[in-house]
Parts: structure tokens; sequence; C-alpha cells
């Protein structure tokens, strides 16, 4: 496995080359790419300068494993499925662009509800996915707290319904805490067939009094703890046993791609969580990249 960097966290402050360099700093070569990463506008990445990404990366040397479609957290870009389609083959034709295997993608305004509409996600996903295929390109499905993949078992229904290797998960333990379910081994084991790619983040409960930095507070949870808002920490300070879940990924060699760092934080603070966390994981073994 290899330890990647997402383009979303320094997204919005500095251009795509700059976080290269700040990840060069961390001995980290592998990215994951957002739409904030490209220059351009709107939705997506049909109206964004994708060729001044692949310099980038024929000259630096660097490899974009993902291309991360954000757009279904915005009520306007799934205002019907035809539309969202169009935005998903555009990310399918950034990552084919770039070289990258993997599409990221989400639920969200599509299926708010716990209980998955298959109707609904064929109608949204299923040309896509088509498309995808024809181009050599994988869809992951990223899990949430708020929306049908809020649970690992529901994760997987959706995952088996389209029952096709070219639509998987990515798996997110962190999110899975954030909906108050077991990161690992609990949503480890339920997906493990169906791991297509993994995010790394932790976080804990928030606890009054026990100074937690405020810039690391996130949204609400949903489930048990519904209402909390959830506290976001470095990888080896948070309740989910990341060291666990990397232990497993090895030993099972279920998969073997890029690990990306996601760290939920303010700009000013990224920088910190990539030293501590990329320090940790290299001294527990993990990745030598």
């Amino acid at each position: 496995m290899k330890l990647g960097i997402s383009g979303q966290a320094l997204g919005e402050v500095m251009d795509f080359e700059s976080i290269v360099d700040v990840a060069a700093k961390y001995g980290i070569k592998n990215f994951e790419l957002w739409p904030c990463n490209v220059r351009g506008t709107g939705f997506g990445y049909r109206d964004r300068d994708i060729h001044e990404i692949c310099e980038i990366v024929k000259r630096r040397e660097i490899t974009i494993d993902c291309v991360t479609m954000e757009a279904a957290f915005c009520e306007q870009a799934v205002e019907t499925p035809e539309y969202y389609a169009e935005l998903l083959m555009g990310a399918v034709d950034a990552a084919v662009a770039v070289g990258a295997k993997l599409v990221n993608h989400y639920c969200y305004f599509i299926n708010l509800s716990e209980e998955p509409d298959f109707a609904r996600m064929e109608a949204y996903w299923s040309r896509p996915l088509a498309y995808a295929k024809e181009r050599g390109v994988t869809l992951v499905l990223e899990n949430e707290a708020h929306d049908a993949t809020r649970r690992p078992e529901l994760t997987r229904a959706i995952v088996e319904h389209f029952h096709d290797p070219a639509f998987l998960t990515n798996l997110d333990a962190a999110n899975y805490f954030h909906a108050s379910q077991e990161g690992f081994p609990a949503a480890y084991e339920i997906l493990k067939p169906y791991i297509g790619y993994v995010h790394l983040k932790n976080a804990c409960l928030p606890r009054a009094g026990a100074g937690q930095p405020k810039e690391n507070e996130g949204a609400p949870m949903s489930g048990i703890f519904e209402g909390r808002n959830i506290q976001y920490a470095p990888l080896p300070d948070g309740s989910v046993n990341i060291a666990g879940l990397l232990t497993r990924l090895m030993e099972d060699g279920v998969y073997t791609g890029t690990c990306t760092l996601e760290p939920h934080t303010e700009p000013q603070c990224v920088e910190g969580f990539y030293e501590r966390e990329s320090r940790w994981l290299r001294r527990m073994g993990f990745f030598n990249n």
C-alpha cells in the first residue's frame, strides 16, 4: 500500500502544485484530486483545465490515484438523474486524463433516508457505471453519516445491488464512527470483499473541559450519538482503531492500493496533521513511501 493525501484539505487556499510541494515535505507523491484543485468553474470537471493537472503530474512525477466528484452534496447538482450522470461521467473523463483508476462519489442528496431507494440510485448511477467500465475506471462509493450509506450493512447492500466489480466502496472507518457505528473491525469485515479505496482519518467524542481544539470540530453525529458534534483528531489520537484496520488490510491483502489522508480541520492546521500522521504511520511500519 502507498500513502496519499486528498487535495480537498488545502484546495481552497492553494493551487494543486503548491499542494504537491506540501506533500513532498512528508515524502508523499500520491494524490486524490478534487474539482477545487483544477482551474475553472462550475460543478465537476468538464469546465475546468484538466490538462494543466496532467502537465503537473508528468513534470513532478506524481500519481493521482483517485478523482473525487462531490456534487451529490449540492441539491442543484442532483435535480435530475441526467444532469448528475453527466457530471459523474465528466469525473470519469478527468480520471482517464490524469491516469487515475478510481472515481470517488457520494450518495447524500440522491438518497438521504436510511432506506436505500435502489431504483433512484440506478437512475443516477447506472449510466456512469457503464461509462466507467468502458473507460477502465472503478466507481467507489464513500460512506457518510447522514445518508443511505450510514451503516456498513447498508453500504454492502447498495454495492451488491449493482453487482459489478467496477462499483465498489471507499471505506472511511471514521465516517462510520460519525454515524455511531464500529469502523473497525465491523465495517471492515462486512465490506471486505468490496473495498476499492481507503480514506484515513480519525475522530472521537466531544468532552466538555477536555481542551479539544475548536478547529477540529465537525458536524453532528448520527445514530446513538446524534446531536453531538464529532471531534476530529490525528490518526493516533482518535477512537477508531486505524492501526488495526491497516494491520488487517496488510494481512488479508484485500486492498493494496493507496490509503489517503483526509484531515478534517482548518487549513492552517492541516500540515500539523500530515506531520504527526505520516510520522506515526511510518514508525508503525505501515508505509515506506
